[in-house]
């Protein structure tokens, strides 16, 4: 027996028994438990991504940094 055929086998039984084990039923909860075993499940949608780039805030940022000093005039030789 395979190990799926074996995994709806024992959800069909388990469901059966949760309801109460009803007399005829047995094709329905093997359906049932078959359905829930092979369901694929939804993908949740990703959030939009953002259009900032990571490069802006560092353009920004150098743009905004101190001005570098200037040296200062060379002293004449006396």
């Amino acid at each position: 027996m395979s190990a799926m055929h074996e995994q709806v086998r024992e959800l069909a039984y388990r469901l059966w028994q949760e309801d109460g084990a009803p007399e005829g039923r047995a094709m329905d909860y093997w359906l049932q438990a078959e359905a829930a075993l092979t369901a694929i499940p939804a993908k949740p949608k990703a959030a939009p991504k953002a259009k900032t780039s990571a490069a802006k805030p560092a353009a920004a940022k150098a743009k905004t940094a101190e001005p570098k000093a200037k040296k200062s005039p060379a002293k004449p030789k006396a």
